[in-house]
């Protein structure tokens, strides 16, 4: 059950990348538009994520000869970036609706000028 929760937002956010690009109104989230933001926010919230949860070699009490002593004992990696892609997904569709809905036109300048 967990893991469709997690996969939720992802599949999601594909497929409504695929529909915004080709399918909705101009001026929407397009496929570019979308990659761009979706890995900008995604490096954020990767390096959010790296600190949650580390031990440090010195902490544990087992320090490799040679290495920094606040090197993570068992970095997971992999988990990390799968929590940042979740993560990022779900601000991304946050994004999307904002954008698609035109909830953000009001306070966006108009006739040119700031």
């Amino acid at each position: 059950m967990t893991t469709w929760l997690q996969r939720a937002p992802v599949l999601l956010t594909g497929l409504l990348w695929i529909v915004s690009g080709f399918f909705l109104r101009d001026g929407g989230v397009g496929v570019v538009n979308g990659i761009v933001v979706f890995l900008i926010v995604w490096w954020l919230v990767f390096f959010m994520v790296l600190p949650i949860g580390v031990t440090s070699q010195d902490e544990s009490g087992d320090v490799v000869a040679g290495t920094e002593p606040g090197a993570p004992t068992v970095p997971n990696l992999k988990k990390k970036a799968w929590w940042a892609t979740v993560g990022t997904s779900v601000v991304w569709l946050i994004y999307f609706v904002i954008t698609e809905t035109g909830a953000i036109e009001p306070f966006l300048p108009r006739s040119g000028g700031y």
